[in-house]
């Protein structure tokens, strides 16, 4: 008895021990969280949207680009839709090492401000400015993230 109880105990000793790594040569990245809110600048108000972003690489070198577009996500579709296709987001100088996880912030605001890519308005005047944002990211070596898209977030500009 004592026998079989000690060979369950070191299977899942063993099976416990044999996790999948989470770092891959093709960069991961997640959306950890979205964040919404105001900002002033100069007497000027405006909305900002910010994203956390978690990114892991195997060999450490996210020394490259996020790739991020803007798609229209209102029901019905706006006929003229609030899309911007292929922004590039330059990935923060940071130190390399193998089995790398960073957190990188995309930033957007609805007026010019430091360090926040600027949003434009709603294209559709009386419907609601709904969007989901979708992030590749592309490391040192040319591998690729697969692409990770958000829910829908409503806009109030």
């Amino acid at each position: 008895m004592k026998a079989k109880l000690l060979f369950l105990f070191v299977t899942a000793a063993l099976l416990a021990g044999c996790k999948k790594s989470k770092y891959t040569t093709e960069p991961q990245v997640e959306i950890k969280s979205v964040k919404t809110g105001n900002i002033t600048i100069a007497g000027n108000q405006g909305k900002i949207l910010e994203f956390d972003l978690t990114v892991t690489d195997k060999e450490g070198d996210l020394q490259d680009t996020i790739y991020i577009d803007k798609l229209d996500a209102a029901t019905p579709p706006c006929s003229t839709p609030n899309e911007l296709i292929g922004l590039e987001y330059k990935i923060p100088d940071h130190p390399s090492e193998a089995n790398q996880k960073i957190t990188i912030k995309v930033r957007f605001a609805s007026i010019t401000a430091l360090n926040y890519a600027t949003l434009p308005g709603n294209n559709c005047p009386g419907s609601p400015h709904i969007s989901r944002f979708s992030f590749v990211v592309k490391d040192k070596d040319g591998n690729r993230s697969e692409k990770v898209t958000s829910d829908a977030i409503t806009l109030d500009f």
